[in-house]
């Protein structure tokens, strides 16, 4: 019966371990959209690119939509599930405002995630990469 009880609570501080949570090696880390919908987006290597930057002890993120701040909360589960909350967003006018636009509407579609070689890929329902970020 001891076993089982250490077991149970070796099992239980393994499941809150940051190590379930890959988006603890995210923090402060500007990921720049690269690609979006399999088109190449071109970057100036600024703050002002389109870019997401993850906060997991608050869950939420914060970035720039390519002229609008942009902030909102995100949820990480098992088998890689990633969903973004409600996303707002500054209203400056902007010149590329279809960019934007498609861009929140695509991270709406995010249900995984995958990490492979330095970028990190957002894939939607039919777990298809949706969204290209380095």
């Amino acid at each position: 019966m001891k076993n089982i009880l250490i077991a149970f609570v070796l099992l239980t501080f393994a499941a809150c371990s940051s190590k379930t949570y890959p988006d603890t090696n995210w923090d402060g880390k500007q990921w720049t959209v690269v690609e979006i919908l399999n088109v190449p987006v071109q970057t100036a290597g600024s703050r002002e690119d389109a870019h997401l930057i993850f906060d997991s002890s608050e869950k939420m993120m914060s970035g720039n939509g390519g002229c609008n701040r942009i902030f909102g909360s995100y949820e990480i589960e098992k088998k890689n599930s990633l969903r973004f909350g409600e996303i707002g967003a500054t209203r400056m006018a902007c010149q590329d405002s279809p960019f934007e636009n498609k861009f929140l509407e695509v991270l709406k579609s995010v249900r995984y995630y995958q990490v492979n070689a330095g970028e990190l890929l957002l894939k939607n329902g039919d777990k298809k990469v949706i969204l290209k970020l380095q």
